[in-house]
């Protein structure tokens, strides 16, 4: 009994320049040899059948052959290729897939390249579940990038590492691990989320278990075929989601599959539907950490792209915990994979509200999320705050987001350093009577306005920015305001001298920024208050 691990198969990346793990199961005691680019790795299987190999780092390589061994099995892989292999990680907004990008049908025409790669690994929420129902059909295998696959690629890695590998001519992979709907606690183990302050979802779930009759919900939970997703694209809920229905549409889409098939649903109905949080759902503590990431650790990696926090956004709590929660996260990551990776990650986008969600404390996370990029070594914010929707919590472009990482990564990681890869942040401000100057960093070859649509007003355009002058919020839409090199100036009869100005970006749970840098990056949240003309905070 050979078995490697799912990601090792026909056509995989494997990473270049450093020990490249290879790992899985055959009999106790037996031998396995590993051999790739001219490379022999030897173990001896222990106890449990368990075994790993690291080899010595691999050059690039865009044709190689890999054969794993032991006894009389031989598994021979082609079309492995080396080069870079991002992690891609998070809940729905990195899980969307092409299917959904606003510029699929345009990036079909376009796509094919042999050199990049993807590899989804199956949405389980339980160790042992792919034994369970065939997922082999879509998930757990490398694809090459054509029309064809195009559809089931992660939007906003594929756009990222699809600018890495024209950039750098090396093969790429994405290996995406993802779930929507999931929080932070469940990608972590459950002590490490409580030491980081989720305590109170954590006692929330253990609280909820001692009522539960757990082998009727264990019998219940296996029973319903909705907790085996074999195929996220055959999943009519998922359309309707991803491609932004209302709520209504979407409560009609339930009254027609679980009800009488009249539209009289009762709201109150959907919690018979929504599985119990158990032992065997994805959102309890350490959920998915033990039934997907671990499985993909220690494959030899890049770094991380994450995309993920809404589900860390629905209470007050939530969000003031992710300050501590998320960097946990990034550190646990890190230590399992025994290095200290680039995690590049996406700011939470504006929203109002969707469905019964609302964007109440998207501030408070994106905050936690601006710390995380401030406090914690090579982590990196890529922002999002114009590409947001103010009533779909799924924003369709996703484009700009895989490219504001791809900067990122250009910068950071491979060495571009004279690359704009920041987004414009406010860090001081002027007063004098009838006028405030905003001044940013990271303007780079000037500061610019998008060009407005017609007939908007200034009031509604600048819905990002808000003055206040002595706490009281001051009324732009009078005021002429323009951009000049790396500052911001706004004109105004209400502007007084010797006032106390406090200038606010970003928030708001809804907003749009429409003030670039030269790299075209938007402007990022952010606070700053002065007395007087040369003051600064």
């Amino acid at each position: 009994m050979l078995k490697p691990a799912l990601m090792f198969g026909d056509k995989a990346v494997l990473q270049r320049d450093k020990p490249a793990a290879v790992w899985g199961e055959a009999d106790p005691g037996s031998t396995v040899t590993v051999r790739v680019q001219g490379q022999e790795a030897c173990t001896v299987t222990d106890d449990d059948g368990k075994w790993i190999v690291y080899l010595e780092p691999l050059h690039t390589s865009f044709a190689e052959e890999m054969t794993i061994s032991s006894g009389e099995d031989t598994l021979c892989y082609t079309g492995i290729m080396v080069g870079d292999v991002w992690f891609a990680a998070g809940q729905s907004n990195m899980e969307f897939h092409m299917r959904y990008d606003a510029d699929f049908e345009e990036e079909k025409k376009v796509c094919e390249n042999a050199f990049l790669r993807f590899f989804d690994y199956p949405e389980v929420s339980f160790p042992g579940q792919t034994d369970m129902a065939d997922y082999g059909k879509e998930y757990g295998f490398w694809r090459c990038c054509d029309a064809e696959n195009l559809e089931r690629f992660s939007a906003v890695a594929y756009y990222c590492v699809k600018e890495l590998q024209e950039r750098l001519s090396v093969p790429m992979g994405i290996l995406a691990c993802n779930y929507g709907g999931s929080s932070a606690m469940n990608w972590i183990p459950e002590e490490v989320a409580e030491r980081a302050g989720d305590r109170h979802r954590i006692e929330a779930y253990h609280r909820s278990l001692e009522s539960m009759d757990t082998e009727a919900y264990k019998k219940t939970y296996l029973a319903n075929p909705g907790n085996f997703r074999t195929d996220q694209l055959a999943d009519p809920l998922s359309d309707l989601m991803m491609y932004g229905c209302s709520f209504e549409e979407f409560l009609n889409f339930m009254a027609g599959s679980f009800g009488n098939g009249d539209n009289g649903f009762d709201i109150s109905e959907l919690a018979s539907y929504t599985p119990q949080i158990g032992p065997l759902h994805e959102w309890r503590p350490a959920g998915l950490y033990e039934s997907m990431l671990l499985p993909c650790v220690p494959y030899t990696i890049k770094g991380f792209l994450w995309y993920q926090g809404c589900s860390d956004s629905e209470t007050k709590e939530d969000a003031e915990a992710y300050k501590t929660v998320f960097p946990a996260l990034i550190r646990h990551w890190r230590d399992l994979w025994k290095e200290e990776l680039p995690f590049l990650f996406v700011q939470l986008a504006p929203l109002a509200s969707w469905w019964q969600a609302e964007g109440t404390y998207y501030p408070i996370t994106r905050a936690a999320q601006q710390h995380a990029a401030d406090t914690v070594s090579k982590a990196y914010m890529a922002v999002t705050g114009d590409v947001g929707m103010e009533h779909d919590i799924h924003p369709k472009k996703k484009k700009p987001v895989g490219h504001r990482l791809a900067l990122l990564a250009r910068h950071y990681v491979y060495g571009e350093n004279e690359l704009l890869c920041e987004a414009p942040t406010l860090n001081r401000l002027a007063v004098e009577a009838g006028k405030l100057t905003l001044f940013f960093r990271n303007a780079g070859d000037g500061l610019y306005f998008r060009e407005p649509a017609p007939d908007t007003e200034a009031g509604s355009r600048l819905n990002w920015l808000r003055i206040y002058q002595d706490n009281e919020l001051i009324n732009l839409s009078e005021a002429v305001i323009t951009a000049d090199g790396s500052t911001v100036r706004i004109e105004s009869g209400l502007i007084k001298a010797d006032s106390h100005i406090r200038a606010s970006i970003g928030e708001t749970p809804w907003y749009c920024v429409d003030l670039y840098n030269s790299a075209g990056i938007p402007a990022r949240p952010a606070t700053v208050s002065g007395e007087s003309r040369g003051q600064v905070p």
